[in-house]
């Protein structure tokens, strides 16, 4: 059940030839602009953000508020930069990376696939195909691996009613030491003398130090980063140890009048036609507003869209372009057949998946991975890869919204709907025909399926193993 079309949507253009490395390359618009761009890491190579390769030699970089390197920064960290591009490239003056939270898992309900929920203090996050994990304790290898008690580390988008879209996990501990810092991020609200909410979570910050506080008096409706040394008691409440204020108390960006942002996430509630909320800033649409992949009938709460514009006076974003996503539709766990870096494809189950300035290199295996990863980094006939990838509506390319390197594997596997029956004994799924002659399955068209079995490059077919239908 890896196939999830909740509107959480990567956004992906096909890029022009010459990708190389991490999808980068291309000589962009030609006209360099500066202000702000928030988004995930795609890559390293210097530093991918939002289809833009940011060089990073003098620029300032933060995490958690600490000063760091490149080399603390990871694929999936939302980070927020500050630079120049010109579209393609670009140069970082300062980059920023915050946690959304790090804390105690109340309840884990992860498929073997790697997608579903977790309940960390009180808020939910969502994981699914696109989620980046890792893990510094041993025997968790995969957030299906995630137990109660968990220490986690969460990046993502935050929606309006608190959940947590994960785009990067890290099972920092085991077990939580008291006396260990955990902490979260989140807007006040059912104000007390004692205790706080955020969302369904409650907190008592009765013993809390107060950090940055206007006037020293918490208020709802401020944000605020909580940190705690105690823990949960048993009620499941956090006992705060000091709050403090976060990004001037509230979740928008701080981008003066004039200033460009380029912002990527799901939209949230209350969505109207002419206006929305992305991650706490207040997007305006226009009648000159451009639209891709959509108009403005297709905003609508949980999407996902890049927007392209300028803040106002009132800090609001007066977007210049919107960008609609694309659906990741299919994942094949294979051998690499082909790459050809020059032309930013590789070829996986018999297809030519194109990655683009958008997409998301990792090279996950269990030795020696190659932190700058990309195409060219790829070893026809001996690398595994998992590729999740979208056709684009507009060009009927194949689109990778991520491309993985993993260790080796006896069996080949593909997600995705089932598009056709060619023959007898077969069924089509993202393009590659399956023989499932030998298994006891039958799936309709139209639906789901979890295919375990083996590619066979000479005849062009996959022989099922094994099948599942996600209902």
């Amino acid at each position: 059940m890896l196939i999830h079309k909740r509107n959480l949507l990567g956004i992906a253009i096909l890029a022009s030839l010459g990708l190389s490395g991490c999808g980068g390359g291309g000589s962009g618009s030609g006209s360099t602009s500066s202000g702000l761009s928030s988004g995930t890491i795609t890559g390293f190579g210097s530093v991918f953000v939002n289809g833009v390769e940011y060089e990073t030699g003098g620029s300032s970089i933060s995490v958690d508020g600490a000063p760091a390197t490149e080399s603390d920064l990871a694929v999936g960290m939302r980070v927020t930069v500050r630079g120049s591009d010109d579209g393609r490239r670009g140069t970082a003056t300062s980059i920023e990376y915050a946690d959304e939270l790090e804390g105690i898992v109340q309840t884990a309900n992860i498929a073997a696939n790697g997608s579903g929920t977790l309940t960390v203090m009180g808020l939910t996050v969502q994981v699914d195909n696109t989620t980046f994990f890792e893990s510094k304790v041993a025997g968790i290898t995969g957030p299906a691996d995630i137990a109660p008690g968990n220490v986690i580390e969460v990046s993502g988008n935050r929606l309006d009613d608190n959940t947590v879209q994960a785009t990067l996990i890290e099972v920092k501990r085991a077990a939580f030491t008291p006396g260990t810092e955990i902490e979260v991020k989140g807007v006040i609200s059912n104000l007390t003398a004692t205790t706080f909410r955020f969302g369904s979570m409650t907190i008592d910050y009765s013993s809390a130090q107060l950090d940055d506080i206007p006037g020293g008096s918490l208020n709802d409706g401020l944000y605020v980063e909580v940190k705690s040394t105690a823990g949960l008691d048993a009620s499941g409440t956090l006992l705060a140890s000091k709050v403090e204020l976060e990004s001037g108390g509230d979740r928008d960006y701080d981008g003066g009048a004039g200033e460009e942002m380029k912002l990527v996430g799901p939209i949230g509630s209350g969505s109207t036609a002419s206006s929305f909320n992305l991650n706490g800033t207040t997007v305006r649409v226009t009648g000159s507003t451009r639209f891709e992949h959509g108009t403005s009938a297709s905003i609508a709460d949980g999407v996902e869209v890049k927007v392209e514009g300028r803040f106002d006076s009132n800090g609001d974003l007066v977007a210049e372009e919107i960008e609609f996503g694309e659906a990741v539709e299919t994942e094949i766990e294979a051998t690499v057949e082909a790459v050809d870096p020059a032309a930013g494809t590789l070829t996986v189950m018999g297809l030519t998946v194109a990655a683009d300035s958008f997409t998301m290199f990792k090279d996950d295996r269990s030795s020696n991975p190659v932190r700058r990863f990309g195409l060219d980094d790829l070893n026809p006939g001996t690398d595994r890869v998992e590729v999740d990838l979208y056709r684009d509506d507009a060009t009927g390319d194949l689109v990778a919204r991520k491309i993985k390197r993993e260790d080796g594997s006896a069996f080949d596997k593909l997600e995705g709907v089932v598009e056709a029956s060619p023959g007898a004994g077969q069924i089509s799924v993202g393009g590659v025909t399956v023989d499932i002659s030998g298994i006891s399955a039958s799936p309709s068209i139209g639906s789901k399926v979890e295919i375990t079995g083996s590619y066979n490059i000479g005849t062009g077919v996959m022989v099922a193993s094994a099948l599942s239908i996600d209902s």
